[in-house]
């Protein structure tokens, strides 16, 4: 089992463009296509490594879909963010839903 640094609902920041995002879902290794011999994830250590599924906001504060290496993220040591007030919605919101007792059928 790999164990990751970040988890579900968690704020992060890019460790390189400084964008907060809330990390929405983790892969244990990289799991999309074959990457290009360009990208960071052609890297095998870091292909093998957690990759999590962050959301983020563009410049027009639109939500953007981003798939990051671990290594690509640092910690957030900050709980709200008046500048993107929907990042902190975001974190609450996914927190609050893991949290609540689910009910069966």
């Amino acid at each position: 089992m790999i164990a990751s640094k970040f988890g579900i609902g968690q704020q992060v920041r890019h460790s390189l463009l400084g964008y907060l995002g809330v990390v929405v879902d983790i892969d244990p290794e990289y799991s999309l296509d074959e990457p290009a011999e360009d990208e960071l994830a052609d890297n095998d250590a870091l292909r093998t490594s957690p990759w999590y599924h962050v959301v983020m906001e563009d410049d027009d504060g639109q939500a953007v879909h981003t798939y990051l290496a671990e290594a690509q993220l640092s910690w957030e040591s900050q709980d709200e963010h008046p500048e993107q007030p929907s990042m902190d919605e975001l974190a609450a919101s996914i927190r609050q839903q893991l949290q609540a007792p689910r009910l069966r059928n």
